[in-house]
């Protein structure tokens, strides 16, 4: 007797467990349940109780099945939502208000929640996103030190254009001895064509009492190419011409105004889900003097805190070099870790 109500209690519980489950079955045989929530790019994204979220390869699943309605576009651009029924010979059946559609997993483009977009619409479109980094150290002791740095980074992206807006803040002091002491504002604006290849044109307005700049503008416009360009990992390239004018603190030093030349490089890669590496050069010499120029290197690298969608953590190395300079030091290196945060 207490055997049957074990067995039976396990029978309960099992049925608990995937009631109102979906089901999908590869052409290994295997059965997996939990809830479609997404068709895209190939790959079915099941949500399961027991191993969390997973994709699998749309080509390597024979059939499958949901309990809820979901929204299902074909290859040929029919759009249809209701609940999937998998048929013995491998068929699925779409069952609507409006009747039934038969069809097989092959010929299904996407398919989304009722609630949510179709997903290519939803890539192709403008989106804002908006991060905001801390960086706060500190020491107190044989030396006593502190740093705040404060970044805003805003932009409107969509798949063949970007405008961006960004402000920057640094203040350090170092044994009652101000270390850092500057402010940067951007706005930019890059797009292309088809074939990956574009324009942009950018402003910068910056403030570094410690390199002894009152004001800096810095413009540029010019050519721009994507040499790289997937999911995973993006190369650009770009050249063009612009012009710098800088107003130093010292009334010893005449004000600088001169055209430029610019080249810069942008290489961002992600490995899965884990980590994000980012690299930015940029040099800009002046036009009737190249011997006065200015170049930037940036390298970090960005890992998810948590579920990865919210708080990030980037670690990085940057330098900045000035050719003519009325600071202590051409080169200027910081090692830096911040603190993300990235809404929508």
């Amino acid at each position: 007797m207490t055997h049957k109500l074990i067995y039976a209690l396990i029978v309960a519980s099992l049925a608990t467990l995937f009631a109102n489950a979906d089901t999908v079955t590869t052409q290994d045989g295997s059965t997996l349940n939990g809830i479609i929530t997404l068709i895209d790019k190939g790959e079915i994204h099941i949500d399961t109780k027991y191993a969390g979220k997973l994709k699998i390869k749309q080509h390597e699943v024979v059939t499958f099945e949901t309990e809820s309605s979901i929204v299902v576009r074909l290859d040929s651009g029919t759009t249809m939502s209701g609940p999937i029924t998998a048929c013995s010979d491998g068929t699925l059946q779409i069952k609507s208000e409006d009747g039934v559609l038969e069809t097989n997993t092959s010929k299904i483009a996407a398919s989304w929640a009722p609630t949510a977009a179709d997903p290519e619409i939803d890539r192709n479109s403008r989106k804002w996103r908006y991060d905001f980094a801390l960086n706060l150290s500190g020491k107190k002791g044989n030396t006593d030190k502190s740093h705040l740095g404060t970044d805003l980074d805003v932009r409107l992206k969509g798949p063949d254009d970007e405008l961006h807006f960004g402000f920057e803040y640094e203040q350090g002091n170092e044994n009652d001895n101000q270390t850092d002491d500057r402010a940067l504002g951007r706005i930019g604006y890059e797009r292309f064509n088809p074939k990956n290849i574009g324009w942009y044109v950018h402003n910068a307005l910056e403030t570094d009492k410690i390199s002894d700049i009152y004001m800096r503008s810095t413009t540029g416009a010019g050519a721009s190419c994507r040499v790289i360009n997937n999911d995973t990992q993006t190369l650009i390239v770009r050249s063009g011409l612009g012009y710098r004018f800088t107003d130093f603190e010292t009334d010893s030093r005449d004000n600088d105004s001169s055209a430029t030349y610019e080249a810069s490089l942008e290489h961002s890669y992600q490995y899965k889900d884990l980590c994000w590496l980012e690299n930015k050069l940029y040099y800009s010499p002046a036009l009737d003097d190249f011997g006065n120029y200015r170049a930037i290197h940036d390298s970090s690298l960005k890992i998810p805190v948590g579920n990865g969608e919210s708080f990030w953590i980037r670690m990085g190395i940057k330098n900045e070099y000035e050719s003519q300079t009325s600071a202590e030091e051409k080169l200027d290196t910081s090692y830096y870790t911040k603190l993300i945060y990235s809404w929508k």
